[in-house]
Formats: structure tokens, C-alpha cells, sequence
């Protein structure tokens, strides 16, 4: 069993643990006695209070009726165990390791960007965002590359020459996909002409989404600016946005141009089939090609009409079916004869129902990059920045090798540049803070010292917000301690239960021995399972089948004339896992299975083999669980030992009102 550590794998984990202080031993009897503060159990010489385990339960749990016993029971068994293995990780200074401290530090850089931000601006691009996801924009666009410190006469003579271009269309009334297939400096030009289909909001650049939103239907934008150059952006056309939709499919694959017809010929016969009133899941599973999804009745997972990965025609072919269990006729694509078949649409959410999910985007996304000046304004108020020497004092100490990207730190000299706070921040800071943060540039010496002293001043009064933060904000200090016992956690889990139980071979297999009565085969067939499109080709098929032939020359023979004539799957049946099968006489032979949908089946069962045990191989994944289980189950118990826990059952009580 492998686990991938991520954030989201990391929250999990914790199973919601909020920080836990140290308690005074006075000061808990005291609330004891006050009725505000009780402990509940100790680990060791650690006291948990009842206020902890119920924010840590109340976070976790989503219905809000009254707890049964039942319930807090569970959950303060999985609490304790939870602290057994979060003590043991203090205990080993798991916390001092340099790996650990990284990770945790980058998980605090996520976890602060929200506290980094203006509420105002960020409500204004969420709801700007919501309004552009509810449409969608058709247009195409036409790239004059030019660098985003391009020397001022490279930046003029690009404006120009993509002005001269934009004049064309607007008023010389020249096509845009022409002039964009004749000069455009986006390689994929030459053979899309600039096209670039249907999007909506988040689906490019900031500056681009902005122009092709703005910009009316059969208009051209004027010059757009982003990291690749000047940008043209013609609007062919703007749709209402429609909900995501699911369909199911029927494939019939083809892998060149000469078998097209051959595969049409086969996708039309399925067809045919589905009209007559064929099953849909049994035709998927007879004839589809797509394995990956024809055993659950071809159904796809979610898509929507701007899905770049989802070819153009199998979208409108979604799209035009009305209702759901619609399904279209053939739909080819570039590599494969489709059916479609509509599951499910859903409606357009509301501006309350996606805000949430619209805000992460956003503070994902270049757009959030707006707000920084004026998050950047606000802390320089509140944590009293104050301009000492400034950059007066270093411009003319910084050469032209900062140009080429090559700027060698120097030695400060001491001068304090600016304050924030009580911190002073020298000369010595910023000359640090340009060698890691410098990049060749095609600007005036004078501007570049400029733009990179204006940066550090944003860039330290940041970090002096960010590392203010469990300070300022209680729900900060708290996640924080979260993400911290959870990254330990993880790598204790992963060291005593996960990889061990992987990378212990021997131990694995003493398990195994240990309990192998715990993973039998029941009896099992060894079968052919063969469905055929009528009485006269199910005669002739037995009779082939009794003959001793092989299953790929009855179907070559049968099939000759009707690709869907014969079909034949090969199983290996647990005895009563199988429905189809629930009445044969389970024995080698032949026998006749139920009809579905005017097909005529039966089974051929070559072997029975007898009940016997899985071997460790054919039931690892099973058994490997099991085993991490176990070692979890051990280490438990040798905690509990290092890590003497009284449970304070009168205080149980207490979390009822008893």
C-alpha cells in the first residue's frame, strides 16, 4: 500500500487535532472545580482538556444533533490513539529534522496566501470570475512575440508592427485568421489561423481572458500585453455557458484510415441493435473497445463544453442530446466510432453555491497578483514601515553587471535602509536580496535599481506579515500546529506501519502463513462464456465448441458475415460470485445460460479447481493491508506503555451534562 503525502493527505491525517497547550496542573483543577476547563484523559504527563477533544470533534463531524455515547466513544479511542502517535513523534525530535522543517514551512506559504490578500479586491475578481464563467468565448489570436524587459525601441517597433496588423482587419477589413496565418509569431498559427475554440474564465492568462471578455462579437482587441509579447484577441463569438454533463459511450477503435469503413460497418450493426431495444450496459459490455470503462456501462467521468481534452465533435454530439438516456447515433473522432448515451447534466451552480470554490481559483491564479499593492499598502500602515536611508543610500552602489543578470553580493556596510516595526533592515539585506532575486534585463541601469528596491520593500513587509500571523490570528496559530502534527504523523506512520509493512518481506510472510485460512479460494470454473445473435449460430457454436475449437477460430468463422454474430469472454468464476452462472451444474462441459436482450448464451467450463488457499501473490494488496493493520495494532499497545493513558470517566460523563 503506497500513500502520497499532499496537503489534502496531510489534513486528513490529523483528524482534525487542534494545538495543545500545556495546562497548568493549579490551573486545571481550578477551571475543575469553576466548571469551565475538565480534563478529560492524560497521556503520560500530558493532560487533554475537554475543550480540545470537543473543537477537535465538533470540526469533524458534520451532523449537528446531539452526539450518541456510541459515537464519542469511537471517536475518543481514534483521539487517543491519534495523541499516542503524535507524543511519540515529539519524543523522537521528529520536529527538529531539516526535512521537516521545509516541508512545514512550505505548507505555511500556502496556508498564509489568504491572510495576504484584501478581502475587497478579492470579493470583486470572485464575482467577476462568476459572471465570466457563465459564458463562453469563441475567438482567435494573433502574437507579436516581445520580451517582458525588451528594450523600450524593441517594445516600440513591436507595438507598432502589431498595430499596423490590427488596422488590417479593422479598417481595412482584411480576415483576421489571414493575417493571423501570415504573421503571427504563435508557431500553431500557421495551421489553426489564430483559432482557438471555445474557453471561458481561468482557461488562459489573466490580461487575454480580460481582452476576449471585453471585447464585442466580430471586434478585434486592441494590443494586449502579456509575458510572450502583444496580443490581438478577435471574438468570433460568445454562448451562454451550460452545465457539465455526463455521458456514457460505446467505442469501436480504429487504428488507421483503411479501417474506417470496416469499423463504421460494426459501430452501425451496435447501433442497429441499441434501436431494436437492445440492453445498453449489455451491448457496452459485449462490444466496446474502451476497457476502461465498459464494464461499468461505458460512463465517463464529468466534462463540460470548453474540456480541452475532449474532442470537439464527441461534445456537440453530448450536447444535442435533450434529455437524460438519449443516446446519438455513430460519432467519429480521430480515433474511434462513438455512440453516446446522456447520464446526467447538471445545472449552472449560483454565485453563493461557487463562491467558495471560485475564491481558491482566484488565489491560485496571476489575477490575485492585483491586490498585492494594496495588502502591501495596508501593513506598511499597520506595522509602522519607515523609510530610514532608502534607496538613496544603495543606488549608487549596485553596477551594470545587475543588467546581465550577474550581480555579485557585496559586503553592507551597516546603514539601516528602513524599519518595519521594531526590525531593521540594512543595506546588507538588500544587496542579499538582489543576488537571489536578480534576472538579465534590457533596462536602463537607473530603473533596474529601482524596480528591485521597490520589490524588496513589498517583498519584506510580506514576510514581516507572514511572520506575524499566529500572533495576529487564533485559527492561524491553531492550522499551523495541525499541518505540524500531521507531516510528523505521516512520516511516523509511514516509518512504523506503511513502508513497513511493504519493505518487510519476512515479516509479511509470517503474517501471511500465520493466517492464511483467512484468504481461501472457494471452488472455481475455469470458463468461456460465449453470446450469440440467434438459436442457428448458438447450434452451430456448441457443436465447434464440443469439437475442441478454439475460441479464435469460431469467431473468425462465425463472425465472417456478422461482425456482432459471436462474442466470447474467458473467466475464472468463484463459485456464487457469479449470477449469470448461479444455476449450472458446476462440472466440466457445456451449459446454457438465460437470454439477454435476443442473445443466446452458454458456458463452457474447461476445469473446476478445488477450494484452496491464495497464494501471497494473488492476494497482496489484501494481505499487505491486513498486515499494517497488525503493526499498527502492535505499536499501539507498546505506546500505551511508554505512554500510561488514564481515561477520567466522571469527566466522560460530563461531556453529556450528566
Amino acid at each position: 500500500m503506497k500513500i502520497t503525502k499532499t496537503l489534502a493527505t496531510v489534513a486528513f491525517i490529523l483528524i482534525g487535532y487542534l494545538v495543545n497547550a500545556q495546562h497548568d496542573k493549579l490551573t486545571v483543577i481550578k477551571a475543575y472545580e469553576e466548571g469551565a476547563l475538565f480534563p478529560l484523559f492524560t497521556i503520560g504527563d500530558e493532560i487533554v482538556m475537554n475543550n480540545e477533544f470537543l473543537r477537535v470533534f465538533n470540526k469533524n463531524r458534520n451532523d449537528k444533533s446531539k452526539p450518541t455515547q456510541k459515537e464519542m466513544d469511537e471517536y475518543l479511542d481514534l483521539y487517543i490513539k491519534f495523541k499516542l502517535k503524535v507524543k511519540a513523534a515529539y519524543s523522537l525530535k521528529m520536529d527538529t529534522v531539516p526535512s521537516f522543517k521545509k516541508e512545514l514551512a512550505g505548507y505555511r506559504k500556502q496556508l498564509a496566501q489568504p491572510y495576504l490578500t484584501d478581502k475587497t479586491v478579492t470579493e470583486r475578481l470572485v464575482k467577476e470570475a462568476y459572471d465570466r464563467s457563465q459564458m463562453e468565448v469563441s475567438a482567435a489570436h494573433l502574437l507579436i512575440n516581445c520580451a517582458a524587459d525588451a528594450k523600450p525601441s524593441d517594445t516600440l517597433s513591436a507595438y507598432e508592427k502589431i498595430m499596423g496588423l490590427r488596422n488590417r482587419v479593422a479598417k481595412g477589413g482584411e480576415s483576421f485568421e489571414s493575417i493571423a496565418s501570415q504573421y503571427s509569431e504563435d508557431p500553431s498559427a500557421k495551421a489553426n489561423k489564430g483559432n482557438l475554440g471555445y474557453f471561458t474564465v481561468f482557461q488562459m492568462i489573466y490580461p487575454f481572458e480580460k481582452a476576449a471578455f471585453t471585447t464585442k462579437v466580430g471586434e478585434v482587441s486592441l494590443p494586449i500585453r502579456t509575458r510572450f509579447g502583444y496580443h490581438l484577441v478577435y471574438v468570433k463569438d460568445k454562448r451562454e455557458t451550460q452545465g457539465d454533463i455526463k455521458v456514457a459511450h460505446i467505442a469501436i477503435k480504429y487504428y488507421n484510415p483503411t479501417q474506417i469503413d470496416s469499423t463504421k460497418e460494426r459501430i452501425d450493426a451496435v447501433y442497429a441493435k441499441l434501436q431494436a431495444g437492445a440492453d445498453w450496459n449489455t451491448i457496452v459490455e459485449e462490444f466496446s473497445e474502451d476497457f476502461n470503462t465498459n464494464s461499468k456501462g461505458g460512463e465517463l467521468g464529468w466534462f463540460n463544453r470548453t474540456t480541452s481534452s475532449i474532442p470537439a465533435e464527441f461534445k456537440n454530439a453530448a450536447y444535442e442530446l435533450q434529455n437524460d438516456d438519449d443516446y446519438s447515433a455513430p460519432v467519429k473522432t480521430k480515433f474511434s466510432w462513438h455512440i453516446l448515451k446522456r447520464m446526467e447534466m447538471k445545472e449552472k451552480l449560483s454565485y453563493d453555491d461557487s463562491k467558495d470554490f471560485l475564491r481558491r481559483k482566484v488565489e491560485r491564479d496571476s489575477r490575485s497578483e492585483l491586490n498585492k499593492d494594496v495588502v502591501v499598502a495596508r501593513i506598511i500602515k499597520e506595522n509602522n514601515y519607515q523609510e530610514v536611508a532608502g534607496l538613496n543610500a544603495v543606488k549608487n552602489e549596485i553596477d551594470a553587471s545587475l543588467l546581465q543578470g550577474q550581480y555579485k553580493k557585496k559586503d553592507g556596510k551597516g546603514i539601516v535602509l528602513c524599519t518595519i516595526g521594531d526590525k531593521e533592515y540594512t543595506d546588507d539585506y538588500f544587496y542579499a536580496y538582489v543576488a537571489t532575486n536578480q534576472a538579465r534585463t534590457n533596462k536602463t541601469l537607473n530603473n533596474a535599481i529601482v524596480d528591485i528596491y521597490e520589490n524588496f520593500v513589498k517583498q519584506i513587509n510580506l514576510d514581516f506579515e507572514e511572520g506575524q500571523l499566529e500572533d495576529k490570528y487564533e485559527d492561524f496559530k491553531h492550522t499551523m500546529q495541525e499541518y505540524s502534527d500531521g507531516i510528523l504523523l505521516f512520516e511516523l506512520m509511514d516509518k512504523e506501519v506503511w513502508s513497513k509493512a511493504v519493505k518487510d518481506t519476512v515479516g509479511l510472510e509470517a503474517f501471511y502463513a500465520k493466517n492464511k485460512a483467512r484468504y481461501m479460494w472457494k471452488e472455481r470454473a475455469v470458463a468461456a462464456v460465449y453470446s450469440c445473435n440467434n438459436a442457428k449460430t448458438a447450434k452451430q457454436v456448441k457443436k465447434l465448441v464440443k469439437k475442441g475449437k478454439t475460441a479464435s477460430s469460431i469467431l473468425e468463422k462465425c463472425n465472417a458475415k456478422d461482425a456482432l454474430a459471436v462474442s466470447v469472454v474467458d473467466k475464472t468464476i468463484e463459485k456464487g460470485s457469479d449470477t449469470q452462472l448461479a444455476n449450472v451444474v458446476w462440472e466440466v462441459g457445456v451449459a446454457d445460460l438465460p437470454s439477454e436482450n435476443d442473445r443466446i448464451k452458454f458456458v463452457k467450463i474447461h476445469e473446476i479447481l478445488p477450494v484452496s488457499a491464495k497464494s501471497l501473490k494473488e492476494n497482496l494488496g489484501q494481505v499487505t493491508s491486513d498486515y499494517q493493520d497488525y503493526l499498527e495494532a502492535t505499536w499501539i499497545e507498546s505506546l500505551k506503555k511508554s505512554y500510561p493513558v488514564e481515561i477520567y470517566e466522571r469527566s466522560i460523563g460530563r461531556l453529556f451534562g450528566e
